[in-house]
């Protein structure tokens, strides 16, 4: 039966079982150091620590990667120890709907960042011009709202959540699921492999690299680390046919992909031989646009434009 739910098969040996707690440990302690790394990203961000069109990304992302580690921490419990611990229906079913919600936000943000960041690179001067004010905040709230929208609809035709479930409009919804997930990651994957072409090739590619390397990393991460759980979720409700170490592999790099972009911004933005001697809010600045990077891009927004990395 397709549904937003998830339903495992029980530890039968208690090889298993020893398994599950294993990965289920990893999961949470790693989720543990997540919450922290994105909590003070948010905080500094929040802070007007430094404010360009990608801060404001970099805001949402966090703040998405902070609910969906909470929810995350929680759901795996029973997913994971199906036999010796069950929440209430209403409650598992609530956080996998605010889990699966904060996946496919964070899934767009960083698509959007990708496709704005090759634009920011590539065509520079038109960007610092004629760049609509608003277009950050605008895209975050579009992409807040429809992932809303979607999450809605497939809570409402795939679970007990609102109602009688339709699973025929259930299947239809995964299939554009599917499709929109594919789209993401081909947005992302050509937009990147553009901005590497960039930064290798361009004029100035023996200078520090700045914010496209962030974005180069946070893609790569996802492919690697965030693309897992998405297949996880599309292979149980879709009927494919999955191994059972995919399904714990998936969780634990989930976690992963939401834990370690703080570690990449922090890692990107501090100075060799003087890590963890800095002030973090220093160190965030860096890694959202290099000093060596703004010159020109500061010198054409004295007039009111927001400085931006090109």
């Amino acid at each position: 039966m397709t549904s937003l739910s998830v339903h495992t098969h029980s530890p039968s040996t208690q090889g298993d079982m020893a398994f599950n707690l294993i990965i289920l440990s990893l999961t949470e302690l790693l989720s543990l150091g997540g919450l922290l790394g994105n909590g003070v990203t948010l905080w500094l961000l929040n802070q007007n620590v430094y404010r360009n069109p990608f801060s404001i990304y970099l805001l949402d992302v966090a703040c998405a990667d902070l609910i969906f580690l909470c929810c995350h921490m929680v759901a795996i419990i029973p997913e994971l120890l199906q036999d010796q611990l069950n929440f209430p229906e209403f409650v598992h079913t609530s956080l996998i709907m605010l889990r699966f919600f904060c996946y496919i936000v964070d899934l767009s943000l960083l698509a959007a960042i990708s496709t704005e960041q090759c634009l920011a690179t590539l065509f520079p001067a038109w960007y610092l011009c004629r760049r609509p004010r608003y277009l950050t905040t605008c895209v975050c709230a579009l992409i807040w709202v429809l992932c809303l929208l979607l999450d809605l609809l497939l809570s409402g035709a795939c679970t007990q959540f609102f109602g009688t479930p339709s699973y025929l409009l259930c299947d239809m919804l995964w299939l554009v699921v599917a499709v929109l997930l594919a789209a993401l990651c081909c947005t992302m994957c050509v937009t990147s492999l553009l901005l590497l072409l960039r930064v290798e090739r361009g004029p100035e590619r023996h200078q520090p690299r700045g914010f496209p390397t962030l974005v180069l990393l946070a893609v790569l991460l996802f492919l690697f680390c965030g693309l897992p759980f998405g297949i996880f979720w599309l292979s149980k409700n879709l009927s494919w046919h999955t191994p059972l170490y995919f399904y714990h592999f998936s969780f634990f790099m989930a976690s992963v992909h939401s834990a370690a972009k703080p570690a990449i911004y922090f890692f990107l933005g501090s100075t060799p031989g003087q890590r963890f001697r800095e002030p973090l809010r220093l160190v965030l600045q860096r890694a959202l646009g290099d000093e060596a990077e703004l010159g020109a891009g500061r010198e054409a927004s004295q007039g009111g434009l927001v400085d931006m990395t090109v």
